[in-house]
């Protein structure tokens, strides 16, 4: 039966967002969906939007923000939103942190098409739905993945991209005192004695996007 469900997608690449809005038209049988490549513009949208319930693909690296922050904004604009990750992330502690945020579902962008329309079937059901490549990279992970806030998250980018303890907290209007606290917090949980550890750290997990690729 065709579903008249509103979906709308968040991807800074726009061929990605171009191309999944075309498979959910055609092969989804989804008759209303739009992209964005910006959050603030998907933002503005979902506050004219309103309550209604609509399906929201949210990619993990974004260009100035994580997906992390969005979902945490899309549900405090629309709790009946269901958020449903596609994302090329695959590290453990980047997945882990995402489920943490409990999304309506999880896929990998090199996932098939039977698996979107299965992840559909069990939003739909209100279940939650994790594609079979992040369930076995989740499972065989021997030690406990660390989660990150969304906070740290960005807070680490701007670390990445050379900026300061103050010229951070100036970009994301903190103190300089809570952006030291959030560093000093993510280097306990990464076992890092120093920021440069720290950052090795984050890159070799996939915790930020390389500045070279913004």
């Amino acid at each position: 039966m065709k579903t008249s469900r509103h979906a709308v997608i968040l991807d800074d690449q726009k061929i990605v967002a171009f191309s999944l809005e075309l498979l959910l038209k055609r092969e989804c049988r989804i008759d209303m969906v739009q992209s964005f490549n910006r959050g603030n513009d998907l933002i503005q949208f979902l506050r004219a939007f309103g309550k209604e319930e609509l399906l929201v693909f949210l990619d993990y690296y974004l260009q100035d923000e994580n997906g992390l922050s969005i979902l945490t904004e899309i549900k405090r604009i629309n709790g009946a939103a269901k958020v449903i990750f596609l994302t090329g992330a695959t590290a453990p502690a980047v997945l882990a942190s995402m489920l943490q945020y409990r999304p309506d579902g999880l896929l990998s962008k090199s996932c098939e098409l039977g698996e979107i329309q299965a992840c559909l079937a069990a939003v739909k059901s209100r279940q939650t739905f994790i594609c079979r490549e992040f369930e076995y990279i989740l499972s065989s992970n021997d030690k406990r993945a660390e989660t990150f806030t969304p906070r740290e998250i960005e807070v680490l980018q701007y670390f990445s991209n050379g900026y300061s303890v103050a010229e951070t907290a100036s970009k994301t209007f903190l103190s300089p005192h809570t952006v030291v606290t959030h560093r000093r917090k993510m280097m306990a949980k990464a076992g890092c004695q120093t920021i440069a550890q720290m950052l090795k750290y984050a890159h070799e997990h996939n915790l930020i996007r390389c500045a070279e690729n913004i």
